[in-house]
């Protein structure tokens, strides 16, 4: 728990500082250029040794090269401008520019690695999520997500959260978070008949995982801790923070691919994809303390149904 806290205090020290970086480059010059220096340089050495390590056949490759162009075509004005055609990025802002150069080699990362090993993880290599990682976690998440939209050095309090689109529940914000919840069940309930009729364990595979995964908190105290932890944390980063920015497809396939080292390239990866969706649709309509309430719902009652089995 002290060395999680330590790593995770550390990451939003960067990510705080980082931010600060960005917001300063658009106005100075020289922050800019360092910015160009920090992921360029990393970026272009990446590249290079991909194609290298590819050339000499070896897989180290395959990872290196996509994550480097991931970390380096961001750079490239016209690249910025061809994704601004497509997503609501500023092809100008450096603060874009940044987002870009984590995002886009994470998700490089991740689609790699689902290639490379695209089962769902065996019982047993799954530790089971404890209540203090959850407290942990969400404020990771939710501190990343203020700092990623520029508190405090372009933005108060108010305006940051604001701009995350968290606000006070209405009876609406909460009708929303509910009927969203059932449109998520159903969309999964689609995928799950599909699925089993080509490929039977397919999910048995994934609820062994799922059971693992959740067995220190199949109660509703655990339950609900769970919920509220996926639900604020996640939904500050991804609808709150990168949405915006980047858009619901592009949200919504980082939102998916997260999730893989938890389940591997398996069917609930597709059905997060279309869950992130929703929630991004929901995000735009509503804002994100519905879609908040939704994932939380969503999480809880999929962990009690666990539970119940």
């Amino acid at each position: 728990m002290i060395n999680a806290a330590i790593v995770y205090s550390l990451v939003l020290v960067a990510a705080f500082g980082l931010a600060y970086w960005a917001f300063r480059a658009r106005g100075d010059r020289s922050a800019l250029v360092g910015l160009y220096l920090l992921f360029g340089l990393p970026g272009a050495l990446l590249t290079v040794a991909g194609v290298v390590y590819l050339l000499g056949g070896s897989d180290l490759g395959r990872v290196m090269l996509p994550v480097g162009l991931g970390m380096a075509l961001p750079l490239v004005r016209p690249v910025r401008v061809a994704l601004g055609r497509v997503t609501p990025i500023d092809p100008t802002s450096p603060v874009d520019m940044t987002g870009l150069c984590l995002l886009l080699p994470a998700v490089a990362a991740l689609l790699v690695a689902g290639v490379v090993d695209p089962a769902a993880p065996d019982a047993g290599e799954v530790p089971a999520v404890r209540s203090i990682d959850l407290l942990l976690q969400v404020v990771l998440e939710v501190g990343l997500a203020y700092a990623a939209v520029g508190w405090p050095v372009a933005r108060g309090l108010g305006a940051a959260t604001a701009r995350l689109g968290i606000r006070l529940p209405s009876w609406r914000t909460l009708g929303a978070g509910v009927g969203f919840v059932v449109l998520a069940f159903a969309a999964n309930l689609v995928l799950a008949v599909v699925t089993t009729a080509f490929d039977p364990d397919a999910f048995d595979d994934v609820n062994a995982v799922t059971e693992e995964l959740t067995a220190g908190v199949q109660n509703p105290v655990g339950a609900a801790l769970l919920g509220v932890s996926a639900g604020a944390g996640e939904e500050a980063i991804f609808r709150g923070a990168m949405q915006p920015r980047f858009g619901i497809p592009l949200t919504s396939v980082a939102f998916a691919l997260v999730h893989a080292p938890q389940y591997g390239f398996s069917p609930v990866i597709v059905g997060l994809l279309v869950v992130s969706v929703l929630l991004g649709i929901e995000r735009n309509r509503f804002g994100t303390t519905a879609a908040m309430l939704t994932h939380a719902l969503y999480n809880f009652t999929a962990v009690m149904a666990a539970a119940a089995q």
